[in-house]
């Protein structure tokens, strides 16, 4: 959902005003979160409601005032102005649809109210601060280690009110569970009054005082006559409406809090959508009798007792690996530099590789007849297929009689029935190859068979995989021909995916630690999206990277994963002069940014450089402050540098590793140690069963309660990158174990 957006000044105040505010008035009273958040709070209150709770605050309309600021709406009803550089304006998020029975909710119905509004809830968000008794056992049970996580987070801006110079830097408020409620622990960021100021709950705070606000439905206004819905409150402030003052200010959708309503608001907001129900379609469904749960076909099938709230969804290579797996051929189409081809490599090593190109010769597919004695002549893979899997006495006869190969194929292909082993071959490159080449393979991917002679057959176990681009990522790609398309039985359209590339890709090959890092923080920051836009620091489509020319007119500079391993490279290589003394005299850091925009662009590189560049400690430096102790510049400051600091200690030795990963624990998070055990011991089995024994004391010293799934479940983690990284080695030993039975 990212249509979230505010209303017009016309909508509030001209003839275009909706019904809903001239009913109820266009003041808004805003949430104590709001307030924590930076929100200005007046003494104005909702009409009819003296209440602290009903207090107003101004927010924010997407019009200008031809000055580039901004209109908006008073605390007391009226129309106003403010600068858009401003953190203290609060927001009323506005979602239009498309008819009545489109309205989302949270699946509960909607309610009409004494003026005939429509009130809905749709989604939820932190919203009142709780009572000063309940505070107190919050507090308690979350120094304890005794609240629970729900894996959801509330992200809003990290500066102060007064910080106007400041871009929007991103804070997470991680969302706690007890006694059947949720709360988020929220660190007042409040510069309002200078001194204190007092929540709904009568209890006044200061600066920098943790406040515990509950979690809870969001209510909306439905106009119905204009197909809008309004939030009742305003339920979030403290993110300017634009860092400066130029003419996006003029464009709201490329506003800064447009831009954070989009990346953040709508998809920590939303949490179930539904339709309304209205009136007596209502009433008569509450009127059926219930004859016991109805089953659908997959749930009668599957045999898995699993909570369907914990089930995970298949990453693209866990499923293209199943689909193998079942025997099915698979065309892999997508970008450059995303691990098409690294992909297959790395689920099946002993594959057949055949690199198609136009100027090919077709006898290295289809083979070639001896023009002198007549004898047909099998491609080279063909061979190598059918030798794989021939006995020896049956690859001597092939060596002595290549005619031999017809009948033994036969043979291999009737015994390879049986076998549980998949033998792939890789068609790389099939799109970007003119269409006569395409029909080279169209009889290998139909039957897998070669033409050549009488026909040879391809063992059973064979399954055909080919990669290629579509045609807006590359200018030679061609189309596949209709026919050869139709005989692959998937067809698989891949994005970049950070988090399969971290845990698949960069653990296992030992990206430069800082690059694991500077995803991992950009990643947790997105609210751990996979949208591409989210993620436009790991990848750019080609038209978005041709539109930032540099200063030479040149065409941008784009970013792949290949590209981010080519930095690793980079980093390593400098590193390794640096340390032999190589730079003596010379301005290294100069060297490495240089190095680094050559790779990527400007504004990408500075800022890569400048999470690279961090201050840190060594594996060294935290065995030492052990004893001695940290100073408060010790200590890590923010998010970016919890992940610095966790990725700059992967260099820890066995030794070290126990101090590495208790100043993790106490400085940064469990979930930074999680990753940091996941990466520290990649997938050397030693190094896992160390893992697991330090797991296993943290428990038996309940440190931290997040542990005890650690111990549990060894080497496991509870994070996202955790859980698919656990299921990338599951599936590394489960493909080990089958080959091993294989041989035997």
């Amino acid at each position: 959902m990212s249509n979230l957006t505010f209303l017009t000044q016309e909508q509030c105040f001209g003839s275009d005003k909706l019904d809903i505010l001239r009913k109820r008035g266009t003041e808004a009273a805003i949430t104590d979160f709001s307030i924590l958040l930076g929100g200005y709070v007046s003494d104005y209150h909702i009409d009819g409601d003296d209440s602290l709770e009903s207090r107003t605050g101004y927010y924010w309309t997407k019009s200008d005032d031809w000055e580039n600021d901004a209109r908006v709406v008073n605390a007391d009803g009226r129309r106003s102005w403010n600068g858009v550089r401003l953190r203290n304006g609060g927001a009323r998020p506005a979602l239009p649809f498309s008819s009545i029975s489109s309205i989302p909710t949270n699946g509960v119905s909607g309610k009409r109210a004494r003026d005939g509004i429509l009130e809905v809830e749709y989604g939820y968000y932190p919203q009142k601060a709780v009572s000063k008794d309940m505070q107190l056992k919050l507090e308690q049970a979350f120094k304890s280690g005794r609240l629970s996580r729900t894996g959801k987070g509330y992200t809003t801006d990290s500066k102060k009110d007064n910080d106007t110079d400041e871009k929007f830097e991103p804070k997470r408020h991680w969302e706690y569970q007890y006694n059947g409620k949720r709360y988020v622990r929220v660190e007042a960021n409040s510069v309002f009054g200078g001194g204190e100021f007092q929540l709904s709950n009568g209890e006044k705070y200061r600066d920098g005082d943790n406040v515990w606000v509950e979690v809870s439905p969001v209510k909306w206004l439905v106009d119905e006559k204009a197909r809008i819905m309004l939030t009742e409150k305003l339920i979030f402030a403290g993110v300017q409406f634009n860092h400066t003052r130029d003419y996006h200010t003029r464009d709201f959708d490329k506003t800064d809090i447009k831009t954070f309503m989009d990346k953040y608001l709508s998809k920590e907001l939303e949490q179930s959508r539904g339709t309304i129900n209205l009136g007596e379609q209502q009433e008569e469904t509450e009127e059926i009798e219930d004859t016991g749960t109805r089953k659908s076909r997959l749930q009668k099938l599957n045999p898995d007792d699993t909570k369907p709230s914990s089930r995970t969804n298949m990453t693209d290579t866990e499923i293209i690996h199943n689909w193998i797996e079942s025997g099915e051929s698979v065309l892999l189409r997508g970008p450059s530099g995303i691990g098409k081809t690294e992909r297959i490599k790395s689920l099946y090593p002993d594959l057949i590789y055949i690199k198609l190109t136009n100027n090919m010769f077709p006898e290295k597919v289809v083979g070639s007849v001896n023009l002198q004695t007549g004898q047909s002549i099998p491609p080279d893979f063909a061979k190598t297929v059918i030798m794989q899997e021939a006995t020896e006495k049956e690859r001597k006869l092939i060596e002595e009689n290549i005619q031999s190969i017809y009948d033994i194929a036969d043979i291999v292909y009737e015994r390879s029935k049986e076998s549980r082993k998949k033998v792939v071959i890789l068609l790389d490159e099939l799109l970007n190859v003119k269409p006569a080449v395409q029909s080279l393979v169209y009889t290998l991917v139909l039957n897998r068979m070669v033409e050549i002679g009488k026909g040879l057959k391809l063992p059973d176990n064979v399954v055909v995989v080919a990669t290629g681009n579509q045609k807006k990522y590359s200018s030679v790609a061609e189309d596949l021909a209709e026919p050869l398309e139709k005989r692959f039985d998937h067809i698989l359209d891949m994005e970049p995916k950070v988090g399969e590339w971290i845990t698949e890709y960069a653990i296992p090959h030992k990206i430069h630690p800082a690059i694991i890092g500077y995803m991992l923080s950009k990643y947790n920051n997105s609210g751990k999206s996979e949208d591409i836009q989210d993620i436009g620091y790991f990848y750019e489509e080609p038209e978005v990277g041709e539109e930032h020319l540099d200063k030479n007119g040149c065409r941008g500079r784009t970013n792949d994963p290949r590209g981010w391993t080519s930095i690793s490279n980079t980093l390593y290589n400098f590193e390794r002069n640096l340390e032999a003394g190589k730079y003596k005299g010379r301005n290294v850091e100069d060297i490495i940014q240089r190095s680094i925009e050559s790779k990527l662009r400007m504004e990408w590189a500075s800022e890569f450089f400048d999470f690279y560049n961090l201050p840190t400690l060594t594996p060294e430096e935290v065995v030492k402050g052990m004893g001695k102790g940290y100073t408060q510049a010790d200590l890590p400051r923010d998010i970016s540098e919890r992940f610095a600091y966790m990725t700059a200690l992967i260099t820890a030795d066995k030794k070290q590793v126990e101090a590495c990963r208790e100043f993790i624990r106490k400085h940064c998070d469990s979930e930074y140690l999680s990753i940091y055990d996941i990466y520290w011991a990649g997938n050397d089995e030693r190094k896992m069963e160390r893992i697991s024994e330090l797991q296993e004391m943290t428990l038996s010293l309940h440190i931290a309660d997040e542990s005890k799934q650690y111990a549990e479940e060894g080497a496991k983690a509870y994070t996202k990158i955790g859980q698919m990284y656990s299921r990338y080695l599951a599936r590394k030993n489960t493909k080990k174990r089958g080959e091993n039975n294989e041989r035997s």
